[in-house]
């Protein structure tokens, strides 16, 4: 729950709270009706809902991490001399864990490195795990906000659905209340499971990179599975994706339609999302989609796409950042600010370690368990094109 639900739930309660005062003062000294007994319990019910929500509300804003704090702590503090004996601690607890035995890995605040003034790597289990599952999801890759948690109960969000407006009003003339259309939804959490093979020698023997390993396999794993749901996701049974989440675009081509028409389209579709999200938005597309607009022309014959010519630069399409991924429908088209989106990781990234079920191999499991959600939060930020089906 943000603070502008916190707020409004609080205000919600109060007004509550004042209805149920003037109908208590109402019946002073005598017996309420049947309506008025109605009324009372309704009120009453309200306030418990209210006050459950102002709770969670405080609870997790309490709890939560901004995505800057997020990224700060896979960044890095002080010498980079740290980083191998923080993941050679990792390993050694990875390797020590018994039978039932558990570890917990969170998030690590950390600053930027003061003497270089760059970032440096991630020292922890969990730093390095995150940055590689956030390299596999094109949704956090591209500036989803991301925040953490120390548990997995659901979280209020005032989704905007609509702008507010303001108008001229004459001199001593009333203001007319303006506020943005809103819904109520929650944002909750689902557990992402994989689990690492590996062999006894491989665990026992120091020389080896466990960490590296496991981060390798596990990280990429972790990414894909919760990227596809932040991307596509129904909402039912797993996070509702951005795709899903964000509403149509009135702009739209035919799969047979010319390469004038195609490119007409892609305009129309950058100017239906406001101003206000251009600035931060992207284009995310399958590589089929990508393919063709690689192939779009303006009037002067100059191809609209624009590959990068720097290494770790994104390609462009009419000026704005081109994001490919295998999750993504040939026939739609996203454009929007994926800042957003909120990303929720619930409680710490959990490794447990298995002797049993490997017993006959002389193998060893490491499960990794992460539980997380995601919600677009204002639905003016993107839109979705839909291309017509051929016939």
């Amino acid at each position: 729950m943000d603070a502008q639900t916190l707020s409004a739930n609080f205000e919600a309660r109060e007004k509550a709270s004042a209805e149920l005062r003037a109908l208590t003062e109402a019946f002073a000294g005598k017996d309420m009706d049947a309506e008025a007994r109605e009324k009372e319990t309704r009120l009453l019910d309200a306030i418990a809902d209210y006050d459950g929500r102002v709770k969670r509300g405080i609870e997790a804003i309490k709890a939560s991490d901004s995505v800057s704090a997020l990224m700060a702590g896979l960044k890095g503090t002080g010498s980079k001399r740290d980083t191998p004996n923080k993941l050679a601690e990792a390993a050694e607890q990875l390797r020590s864990l018994g039978v039932n035995q558990s570890a917990a890995f969170a998030p690590e605040k950390r600053a930027v490195d003061t003497v270089t003034g760059k970032n440096v790597m991630p020292r922890t289990l969990f730093g390095q795990l995150l940055a590689e599952a956030i390299e596999r999801s094109t949704v956090m890759r591209n500036g989803a906000s991301i925040l953490t948690t120390s548990g997995g109960e659901p979280i209020d969000f005032t989704v905007v659905t609509g702008r507010a407006a303001a108008g001229i009003v004459a001199e001593n003339a009333n203001i007319p209340e303006s506020t943005p259309t809103t819904v109520q939804r929650s944002i909750g959490s689902f557990k992402y499971a994989y689990a690492s093979v590996v062999s006894t020698e491989f665990v026992q023997d120091q020389a080896l990179d466990l960490v590296g390993f496991l981060v390798g396999d596990a990280g990429p794993a972790l990414g894909h599975g919760m990227g596809a749901h932040f991307l596509t996701g129904t909402g039912t049974g797993q996070p509702k994706g951005i795709l899903t989440a964000a509403p149509a675009a009135v702009a739209t081509y035919a799969a047979t339609a010319k390469d004038n028409t195609v490119s007409d389209a892609f305009i129309d579709l950058f100017y239906e999302v406001p101003s206000s999200y251009r600035g931060n938005a992207v284009f995310v597309v399958s590589d089929k989609t990508a393919a063709t607009m690689r192939k779009l022309k303006d009037a002067n014959g100059q191809y609209l796409w624009q590959s990068a010519l720097t290494a770790g630069a994104p390609d462009t399409f009419n000026g704005k950042t081109v994001s490919t991924d295998a999750e993504m429908p040939d026939g739609k088209v996203l454009f929007g600010d994926l800042s957003k989106y909120k990303v929720r990781l619930a409680g710490p990234l959990r490794v447990e370690r298995s002797v049993d079920v490997r017993f006959n191999t002389d193998q060893i499991v490491f499960r990794f368990i992460q539980r997380a959600d995601g919600l677009l939060v204002d639905e003016r930020a993107a839109k979705v094109l839909t291309v017509t089906p051929r016939p």
